[in-house]
């Protein structure tokens, strides 16, 4: 394997920002391109620069690609594996990491999704498929269950999920989605899913580009909704906690044996081989793993916690399994540390509670982070104005702090977030709160 490589990461946020930073300390890798990146990005390292192309280009990321002889691309979002673009590096014999198009269904359709867990005897939830509101308000009240959880069946950045708690609440979701264009156009298609109740964990694989073979990464537990105490909208995630406290070698087992090697071997008799990130969104019930979702790429805000947690350089393996040849790599090595993120979003996110989300806001950093004491700091939501950084919306930025226990970890990252300043800035106070 030669030094020198040069890699190409797609996105803008912080989950990309992490990628590419634990890429930049790689001693095989001389420069890390992020499209479109943040301008908060290059201040982590002198590798990486930011390229100026959308993640829905992907002609523009295929033709900058070829043109600076990139060796290997790692795809963030969910947007941009659906639009294709690991077919397009592929058709072209480049090596890239994500899921095909296709094979993006397990993320862009959660119908698709249970489709296939039924026929891999992977253990979900009982549902029910709508594409008719009255349809779907006329099972919520024939129901015998008050709890349900209502789905969109498209891509929503983490907001197409409604935990409902009364068939009053499930109905007021199903119009939500499917009349008052809660997620900016009416869906045409949901799922009604049973309630499951237990722990949830979040679990990561990387998987080989031949879709036969993967390599646990690790787990993380998140928190979706706005704030303290599990209350507020839903979001694309305010923080995270990992490892999760509670899972054993033995689940983790388990989870591989009856999760992950289960979907890529359905998959592959499919037709769809699964490669790239497969992300697994799992509840311990008193019955046993059950498993909620999938995503089909690395989790935002997880990622900024549970690759810092990672002791070795991983660009070795990430090549490997764009080049199908992942089997000679075992679970990479951790910290013996855990981690806690803490997201700082703008004022007004995530956007449906009728308040304008505030930007142009600008940042004030009172202290250095070092990665030295494993503190980091990745950006998302910035733009530079004045040769400043400012909000630009959304999730603006997150710390994540790694320590001895959660009890350090969390109150390094609320002191490392005390130190960041900008505008109506909102977080939640209690990440990882009740850990030790």
């Amino acid at each position: 394997m030669s030094s020198g490589n040069s890699v190409l990461v797609i996105g803008s946020g912080g989950r990309e920002h992490a990628i590419a930073y634990k890429l930049s300390q790689s001693g095989l890798v001389n420069s890390v391109y992020v499209a479109p990146g943040n301008p908060g990005m290059m201040k982590s390292s002198s590798k990486i620069k930011t390229v100026n192309i959308k993640v829905t280009d992907p002609a523009g990321l295929l033709s900058f690609a070829m043109k600076e002889k990139i060796d290997f691309t790692f795809v963030g979002p969910e947007v941009a594996l659906s639009l294709g673009v690991v077919d397009l590096f592929r058709e072209q014999n480049l090596l890239i990491i994500g899921p095909t198009k296709a094979a993006s269904m397990l993320e862009s359709s959660k119908a698709f999704a249970k489709k296939i867990m039924m026929e891999a005897n992977v253990p979900t939830a009982g549902y029910k498929e709508f594409k008719n509101s009255n349809e779907a308000i006329s099972y919520i009240h024939s129901s015998p269950f008050e709890k349900m959880v209502v789905k969109c069946d498209g891509l929503a950045a983490g907001k197409g999920v409604i935990v409902c708690s009364t068939k009053n609440e499930a109905i007021h979701a199903v119009n939500a989605f499917m009349n008052d264009s809660l997620l900016g156009e009416n869906i045409d298609h949901i799922i009604i899913e049973d309630f499951l109740e237990g722990i949830e964990v979040s679990a990561f694989a990387l998987c080989n580009s031949n879709g036969d073979s993967h390599m646990f990464l690790g787990t993380a537990c998140d928190h979706k909704r706005l704030r303290d105490g599990d209350h507020g909208p839903n979001t694309g995630g305010m923080g995270v906690f990992s490892p999760a406290p509670l899972f054993s070698d033995e689940d983790e087992a388990w989870i591989n044996t009856h999760v992950f090697s289960p979907m890529l071997k359905t998959m592959k008799k499919n037709g769809t081989p699964f490669s790239g990130i497969l992300f697994a969104g799992l509840m311990k019930t008193k019955s046993g793993w059950s498993v909620l979702e999938f995503n089909v790429r690395l989790g935002d805000p997880e990622t900024q916690v549970l690759l810092p947690l990672i002791d070795e350089d991983l660009f070795p393996a990430f090549l490997s399994a764009a080049k199908g040849e992942l089997e000679k790599y075992a679970a990479p090595k951790k910290k013996k540390l855990a981690g806690v993120h803490v997201v700082m979003a703008a004022l007004g996110y995530p956007g449906t509670e009728g308040i304008k989300i505030r930007s142009g806001d600008k940042i004030v950093i009172d202290q250095q982070f070092s990665t030295l004491k494993n503190d980091y700091l990745f950006f998302a939501g910035v733009d530079i104005a004045d040769d400043q950084l400012v909000t630009s919306g959304g999730r603006v930025l997150g710390v994540t702090a790694l320590r001895e226990n959660f009890t350090e970890a969390r109150k390094s990252a609320y002191e490392l977030v005390s130190s960041i300043h900008f505008e109506g800035a909102q977080y939640r106070t209690d990440i990882g709160v009740g850990q030790q």
